[in-house]
């Protein structure tokens, strides 16, 4: 058996890299004692991955149940051959008991018993049900009763050395010497979800389509739903906390005697079978994985009207994942353990977009003569043939997934009664939070204590809910918010929400640039952008230096009302950048693969013009994260199409006076103005005519908006 499982765990390996399969495992460590695995059941690939994953992570033979109709043939051959038995063999129950007694090898049940296509679940009366054509009812106590079986028949050889234990299964004997009195069985839940469920024809469908008219067929729906999750889902595999068994048989042990009378021990057993059934099953369910499929279609049923708001849908959406992650013990797909602000940033937000158009291909959702969505609700409660349902209404099956984890529906409800703009200015106020956060945390790591609120790094927040303008505003490379504080309160008090956000590695320490990348910057304006917009009707973008390099991608990727640039940095006079400092970046990376001394790992900016803002020095490393973002302008220049507003220093040390004319000519801007100003400094928003470029700002504000 063990050559037959190796050779076939190579074939699945090699089914797995050929159809891009993407199968992750996680949850609580294996016990090293044997296991049998309790899992959920939705794909007949299941019966074969489960024990893949299991020998190619853990290095453990694991065995299964198939159904009896699929050992004939080859196929039979194979399945007999890794160790699977059929349902109906009747030394099935021996032959799991005595190979977790030895130790030989761990099982897999599905205790649910088939493919639960619908996922729907339920507990009535003190038991997890299942509801389909094939079966209505509880799920089935096999699994807890072979579980109980060995760890009595356990228990009975380690008080019983020698003796033979007989009756224990019918027709067959058990030598107590094939016991390994050492070990501890155990029971794994073990929970299987996959996202994103989507039918759809796929070249493997499309190839049987011409061979064979399946169409109508139950396999034609098995391949299309199943084949697209190979080769297009994610597939978690979630172990749960092990359940030891000796508190259940701890009734059993009060009597030594009881132990040995098969009368009480079958009543023992048939008492029991039932609440470690619902232990097993608890733990399966309640450690599913949730999706951004869950939060859409929870959001859209609770939703208070049935005409739905695309907006409002993301807006609550977004609401429902934050309030998830303050609920314990539940397993988050990863898209949901991070922030998800691009949701309500992004129009093309994948998985919304990709929620909508199944929804819309379903009819849960459809237009009206208006154009604006109305939502179905009687779609999602109607019956749909079993073996149809995964195809013919996606949706009801994740809905009938996430429905009975009542704590997060009763989460779900409750934010329901919010409107939209209490909504959004919950976001608001959640990911402006969000930024102190990173800020608090960044330098307590590297300060070693909290920082005061009017710190030179907080973020900096003008909010007043009745002004319907903001902008936001960023400070630039190695400074802090304090950089465009005046600026900052200049506009608000004309009459602008400002948001001014602290770039990720700023205002802590040097060192902490070391942590942080390119990307990070763009996301920390991103971010920013997206609180703003919760709250504004006009949101304006800019920033000064490499700041306003940020908001030129912004601008080139999202819908803005304006931008604006000051002494944006395309040109430098220190050649480093451009030139030397990826030369060194990339020689330094060799010498530290020798292990050697760099030549070069700080820059010195001692010589700053604002030495209380401003880091005296700068790593390297972070200077070339710099000149990514440069080179990323300079390619979607042309895509920046809204008004925009360029600043510059004719006679800046830092930044070359070309750079603003680039910038100038490379955007798609219909309205744009350039102003080319006599000054001697780089850090114009703190010198002594600064008012003067203030009022060149909000009169471009002013002017779009008529404020």
């Amino acid at each position: 058996m063990r050559i037959a499982f190796v050779l076939s765990s190579v074939v699945i390996g090699l089914i797995r890299k050929l159809s891009g399969a993407n199968i992750t495992i996680s949850g609580e460590a294996l016990p090293e004692s044997p296991v049998l695995f309790v899992a959920n059941h939705f794909t007949r690939f299941e019966t074969f991955v489960v024990p893949h994953m299991l020998y190619e992570k853990y290095d453990r033979t694991s065995r299964s149940l198939a159904d009896d109709s699929v050992f004939v043939g080859a196929l039979g051959r194979f399945m007999t051959g890794v160790g699977t038995i059929s349902n109906k063999s009747k030394n099935r129950d021996c032959i799991i008991v005595e190979d977790l007694l030895s130790g030989s090898a761990d099982w897999v049940i599905y205790p649910e018993g088939y493919m639960v296509k619908n996922k729907r679940i339920t507990f009535d009366e003190g038991e997890f049900c299942t509801h389909s054509p094939e079966y209505e009812g509880p799920v089935h106590t096999g699994a807890a009763v072979m579980a109980l079986k060995a760890k009595i028949l356990q228990t009975r050889a380690k008080l019983n050395e020698n003796g033979t234990l007989k009756r224990f299964c019918d027709g067959m004997d058990i030598d107590s010497t094939k016991i390994d009195k050492n070990l501890s069985i155990k029971v794994v839940p073990v929970s299987i979800t996959y996202y994103p469920i989507r039918p759809g024809r796929n070249r493997f469908l499309n190839w049987i389509d011409t061979k064979i008219n399946q169409r109508n067929k139950r396999l034609f729906e098995e391949l299309e739903v199943e084949v697209n999750l190979l080769m297009h889902a994610h597939m978690n595999i979630r172990f749960g906390k092990a359940i030891t068994l000796d508190s259940y048989i701890e009734e059993l042990l009060v009597n030594n005697t009881d132990i040995y009378d098969e009368d009480k021990v079958n009543a023992f057993i048939d008492a029991k079978r039932k609440s470690l059934t619902n232990d097993m099953m608890q733990r399966v369910y309640s450690q599913m994985q949730i999706h951004f499929d869950h939060m859409f279609i929870l959001s859209l049923v609770t939703m208070p009207t049935l005409k739905v708001c695309p907006s409002y849908l993301r807006t609550l959406i977004y609401k429902n994942a934050r309030s998830l992650r303050k609920i314990a013990d539940h397993n988050l797909h990863s898209e949901l353990q991070r922030e998800v602000f691009k949701l309500i940033l992004d129009e093309s937000y994948e998985p919304f977009v990709s929620s909508l158009e199944i929804a819309v291909q379903q009819n849960i959702l459809y237009k009206d003569s208006d154009g604006e969505y109305l939502f179905d609700r009687s779609l999602l409660e109607k019956e749909y043939p079993f073996h149809k349902v995964r195809v013919k209404n996606t949706m009801q099956v994740i809905l009938n997934e996430i429905k009975w984890q009542k704590d997060i529906v009763k989460m779900a409800e409750e934010n329901s009664h919010y409107t939209e703009a209490e909504l959004k200015v919950d976001n608001f106020k959640h990911i402006s939070g969000r930024s102190w956060n990173y800020f608090e945390r960044e330098y307590q790591k590297y300060v070693g204590k909290k920082p005061r609120k009017d710190n030179k790094g907080a973020p900096i927040i003008l909010y007043d809910e009745n002004f319907e303008t903001g902008i936001v505003f960023s400070h630039g490379y190695m400074a802090a918010p304090k950089e465009v504080e005046a600026l900052a309160q200049y506009l608000f008090e004309r009459g602008i929400n400002v948001y001014a956000p602290r770039l990720r590695g700023h205002a802590t320490d040097p060192k902490a640039l070391l942590d942080v990348t390119a990307l990070d910057w763009e996301t920390d304006f991103e971010r920013a952008f997206t609180a703003m917009r919760q709250v504004c009707n006009k949101v304006y973008i800019g920033g000064f230096s490499t700041g306003g390099l940020l908001a030129l991608l912004h601008a080139a990727q999202y819908k803005v009302d304006g931008v604006i640039v000051i002494n944006s940095a395309l040109k430098l006079h220190d050649l480093r950048v451009s030139y030397v400092v990826p030369t060194l970046q990339r020689f330094n990376e060799m010498i530290a693969h020798l292990h050697a001394k760099s030549i070069m790992e700080w820059i010195d900016n001692s010589q700053t013009e604002q030495p209380l803002v401003n880091y005296h020095k700068h790593p390297l490393a972070s200077v070339s994260q710099l000149e990514k973002i440069m080179s990323k302008v300079t390619k979607t220049l042309d895509k920046v199409t809204a008004p925009i507003l360029v600043i510059q220093g004719d006679n800046d040390p830092v930044v070359k006076r070309e750079s603003a004319k680039l910038i100038y000519d490379g955007v798609s801007s219909r309205e744009k103005k350039l102003l080319l100003l006599p000054r001697d400094r780089h850090s114009i928003l703190a010198d002594i005519n600064k008012d003067d470029i203030f009022e060149d700002v909000y009169e471009f504000i002013k002017y779009e908006h008529n404020i």
